[in-house]
């Protein structure tokens, strides 16, 4: 093993240092190797140090990319500059804040059993038969009284043409 070791170390320091740019890494990685090989050498008939070798190298070079997956996970590039010029403005989400509290304003106006009518109906989008048995009114009431919400809103919205089918 101990020869095995020192065949794959000059290996092990350039791989580190060109896949993970840190040779610095290779004697922890080197390690796992050195583990993950003992215990697969335990469970084996015994081996020449070329083939031992070459079992390290392969559960070295695992370690290696499993380092690698994990580090280019949390790897951050580019300044706090870039960054924040990636980022959408304040600026974009001001429009859709804005229709939240006007949407919250208009539907305050709106009697509880309706609303929640409304957002079963067109939110969860279940059934009538649903809708009425939740409310414990009739399906053609629910409906009807929908309806007309759904126009009063839009009125008050301004906006013209064919609704959504309530």
């Amino acid at each position: 093993m101990r020869a095995a070791i020192r065949g794959a170390w000059p290996e092990a320091q350039e791989i580190a240092n060109t896949q993970l740019g840190d040779e610095a890494l290779a004697p922890e990685l080197m390690e796992v190797a050195i583990q993950q090989t003992a215990e697969y050498l335990a469970c084996s008939s015994p081996i020449g140090v070329e083939q031992t070798q070459e079992i390290l190298s392969r559960y070295y070079r695992n370690a290696v990319r499993r380092k690698k997956r994990a580090t280019q996970r949390l790897l951050f590039r580019g300044s706090t500059r870039e960054i924040e010029f990636l980022l959408p403005s304040a600026r974009s989400f001001e429009s859709a804040v804005e229709a939240d509290i006007d949407l919250g304003k208009i539907l305050d106006e709106t009697p509880p059993d309706l609303r929640h009518a409304m957002l079963m109906r067109l939110g969860a989008r279940s059934s009538w038969k649903d809708v009425a048995s939740a409310t414990g009114k009739s399906m053609d009431a629910i409906r009807m009284g929908c309806r007309r919400e759904v126009e009063r809103i839009r009125k008050r919205f301004g906006v013209q043409g064919p609704g959504p089918k309530v």
